[in-house]
Parts: structure tokens; C-alpha cells; sequence
């Protein structure tokens, strides 16, 4: 099936939102650098998320850090939807419940119970050009966090797959858990019960990104979180989130955040706010 979007981006407002129609999965894994909400109306969809597979069913509203690799996986999206996305700023701003930013931040898909009439009101607001509208949308979004997490408990030990879980969905968990620490293709390999070329190989061609890649993404992502919710060091950070060397790190860095240095990520994400 093909793509079937209409954005409603409007630049002055800071954030994103799509109306999505059935159409086929991801053709690869991706991050971006945004707090990422959907909705589905109608159907469902499932994502491989931080190396796990979540299935979104309508009536939920999932919430999850872009920051971290994810990709829609076959059929792709069932129905239609609403996709909406907020700067990462945004919501470190709003201060919300420790336990929620937590488990975002490291990588979790939160879903959350929510009536259609709300999001229906949300996509109102935000087409109106009424300035106070928006606003609503906005202290809705954050009271709608504020209460999912208000009851939250502690970030979970992470989910590991079972012996029956897939193959990409064995590899890709073992690289959320293990991203930090020194990997070769062998070891991972070995852990997965697979031949080494062929794990390039099926990983590749599910994922359409090397397994280097990925798991360049999930590092990437670590030290994102670090230099936004941590004063550490550069080098520190660097070498916390799997790394071998600094220079390693800052050439990752540019070209997974477009060109932006550790530092000018952390100033940026200090500053930028709902205005």
C-alpha cells in the first residue's frame, strides 16, 4: 500500500501533526529528535521500538521518544490515525512525573487510555487560528502526561525476548540491552544462536540498516539523553554510551544529529521551550 499523509505542520507553532490513512510499513529503521504521540482511530500498528515489538491497538494514544530506532512493521498501519510530535525540550520543561520521563527517556513505548472525542478536539485546536486553542492543546497534552504518570511506578527492568520470539526481534533485544558494552558481529552472533553473515544479512534486509548502524542510533540516543538530563563531561558521555574514543563519538554525533555538535545539542535543548 502506498503512503497516504496529510500534514498539518504549521512552523510558528513549534510541533507536528499528521492525519494518517492506511498505508505499508517503514521501509527502515529511523530516529528523530522529538517526543512522538499516535493515535489510531481505526486498526492498529506495530512498531519495533528499542529492539522490542509494541502493538498500538486503536483507543490508545502511544507515546515514546524518537530519539530511540523504530520502524512500523508489517502490515504497516491498518487504519487511520493521528501522528503528532513535540520537541524533546518541551517536555523535560513541563517537569513531569519522574517515573514517566524516566522510562521514556530510556527507550519504553508508554500507552495510554484515551477517548477519541479528546484527540478529535486536539486536531480542532490545532487546525484553529485561535493562539488560545493551541495553547489548550498544549496544557491538554501535558495534563494528559501529568496523569498517566502520576500513578506510574519505577522504571521496569527491560523486557528481554523469548526463546519464541522472531529473529530481528532476538537480535535487535539483545543489542537494546547490550549497547552500551564492546560488541562484535561474533558476539553477537553467538548470543543469538545465529551464523555471523547471515545475522548481516536477515538484519539488513528486515531492518534496511546494518546492524552497525542501529546500533550506532541506540548509542547516539544514550548520549542524547545523557547531555539533556546531566551536566557530565563530553568525553564522560562518550564513553558511557559505548564509544571507544571521543573522536569516534563527535563523528557519530554529527552525522546522526545533522550536523550538531554534544555541546549545541545540550544548548539548544536547554533553551528551546513552548513559547
Amino acid at each position: 500500500m502506498a503512503t497516504s499523509r496529510t500534514t498539518l505542520h504549521n512552523a510558528a507553532l513549534g510541533f507536528r501533526v499528521w492525519s494518517r490513512r492506511p498505508h505499508g510499513s517503514m521501509p527502515a529503521a529511523h530516529t528523530h529528535p522529538d517526543i512522538e504521540f499516535n493515535f489510531m482511530a481505526r486498526g492498529d500498528v506495530t512498531y519495533l521500538h528499542g529492539g522490542m515489538k509494541h502493538t498500538v491497538a486503536s483507543g490508545k494514544l502511544a507515546v515514546f521518544w524518537g530519539g530511540v530506532p523504530h520502524q512500523t512493521l508489517p502490515p504497516g498501519i491498518t487504519g487511520e490515525g493521528i501522528w503528532l510530535t513535540l520537541p524533546l525540550a518541551w517536555l523535560l520543561q513541563w517537569q513531569l512525573p519522574g517515573a514517566l520521563s524516566d522510562r521514556l527517556l530510556a527507550g519504553e513505548l508508554i500507552q495510554i487510555e484515551i477517548a477519541a472525542a479528546q484527540i478529535e478536539r486536539w486536531l480542532r485546536d490545532y487546525e484553529s487560528d485561535e493562539a488560545e486553542r493551541r495553547h489548550a492543546l498544549l496544557l491538554e497534552l501535558e495534563a494528559c502526561l501529568i496523569r498517566a504518570g502520576a500513578s506510574m511506578p519505577a522504571r521496569r527492568a527491560r523486557r528481554r525476548p523469548t526463546a519464541g520470539a522472531s529473529q530481528i526481534e532476538r537480535i535487535t533485544g539483545h543489542l537494546a540491552a547490550h549497547y552500551c558494552d564492546p560488541l562484535t558481529i561474533d558476539a553477537i552472533a553467538r548470543e543469538v544462536k545465529l551464523h555471523p553473515k547471515y545475522l548481516m544479512r536477515v538484519f539488513k534486509r528486515h531492518c534496511r540498516v546494518s546492524v552497525w548502524e542501529y546500533l550506532t542510533r541506540l548509542r547516539i540516543s544514550h548520549a542524547q539523553r545523557l547531555l539533556v538530563t546531566t551536566e557530565e563531561r563530553v568525553t564522560d558521555i562518550a564513553l558511557e554510551s559505548g564509544f571507544g574514543s571521543p573522536a569516534a563519538f563527535y563523528q557519530a554525533f554529527a552525522t546522526y544529529a545533522h550536523g550538531e555538535t554534544p555541546l549545541a545539542y545540550r544548548r539548544r535543548s536547554h533553551t528551546t521551550g513552548a513559547e
